[in-house]
């Protein structure tokens, strides 16, 4: 998961999944351009990404 904000990545796809992998990576530096984070966390059986902006200037809680 090091690389998966990185333009370009795409993790393990089968053929008939498309996409130029750039996504995460615009998403990822919206929320840095906006004070904001992007984070994800993985488990066998799901995968979270926690799309965070600040509210007034600080970094909403969770």
């Amino acid at each position: 998961m090091d690389r998966l904000f990185q333009p370009f990545f795409r993790g393990e796809v089968q053929s008939s999944q498309q996409g130029l992998g750039l996504g995460l990576h615009i998403s990822s530096e919206i929320a840095k351009a906006h004070g904001g984070t992007i984070a994800v966390t993985s488990s066998p059986v799901q995968t979270r990404f926690t799309f965070r902006m600040p509210l007034n200037g600080t970094l909403a809680p969770v």
